[in-house]
């Protein structure tokens, strides 16, 4: 059987991970959606979707697989597109929820393709729903002018927040757990830091090494 899913339609940093599993040989292709397809005139022309159809012709010619061969796609608005595709095909496909070892290669895909953006990994590893939109959110604000320009900015919730220019100020850092969101590594507890201070569903802290500026904050004096 065929497992399709995709990871990271709901991440606004990066694009989307579209997968493509063989139950009985484990054999897997994927390919990433281009994070310019969630931007601009792209996304509201849902030019992603049709990017799903190609990622998916790709995959079924390279693993060959046949119009006979059971398939199951994940549900959800990604592969409207597909579906059609599927049965202008004449392939045998079915909706479900995937599950198991092709929801996991997927999942891993996706991580490891934003950690090749930048997103560090004991982010990922540690933080409860790393995805979350304002959870990332801290990490695009430590260095705005680079990041912004891999995160989906097509996306509602982001046009509606963004012209917030987050307050800066300098602390010393008093706990002993926080890292810098902009290089990755550790702070120093009693070290002097800078704090990036902005509201979006609420009051967020981004804490940065002192020499690890952002250029677009608001400096407070």
């Amino acid at each position: 059987m065929i497992k399709i899913d995709d990871a990271g339609s709901g991440s606004f940093v990066g694009g989307t991970c579209i997968g493509v599993y063989r139950l009985e040989t484990n054999e897997y292709y994927f390919d990433i959606i281009p994070v310019d397809l969630y931007q601009n005139d792209n996304f509201k022309k849902k030019l992603y979707l049709d990017e799903v159809v190609n990622i998916a012709a790709a995959a079924f010619q390279h693993l060959e697989v046949s119009p006979g061969e059971a398939i199951e796609v994940c549900r959800g608005y990604m592969f409207d597109k597909l579906k059609l595709w599927l049965d202008k095909n004449d392939f045998t496909w079915q909706q479900g929820q995937i599950t198991g070892k092709a929801q996991e290669v997927v999942e891993k895909s996706f991580e490891l393709y934003t950690m090749r953006l930048g997103l560090p990994e004991q982010y990922i590893k540690y933080t409860k729903y790393p995805f979350h939109f304002h959870k990332l959110l801290r990490w695009v604000f430590a260095d705005f002018d680079n990041r912004i320009r891999i995160c989906k900015v097509g996306w509602k919730c982001w046009q509606k927040i963004k012209d917030i220019k987050p307050e800066e100020f300098i602390e010393k850092a008093n706990r002993s757990n926080l890292y810098c969101l902009k290089c990755g590594g550790k702070i120093r507890k009693g070290s002097k830091v800078r704090v990036l201070k902005y509201c979006s569903n609420r009051e967020h802290l981004v804490f940065l090494h002192y020499k690890c500026k952002n250029s677009t904050c608001n400096v407070l004096a």
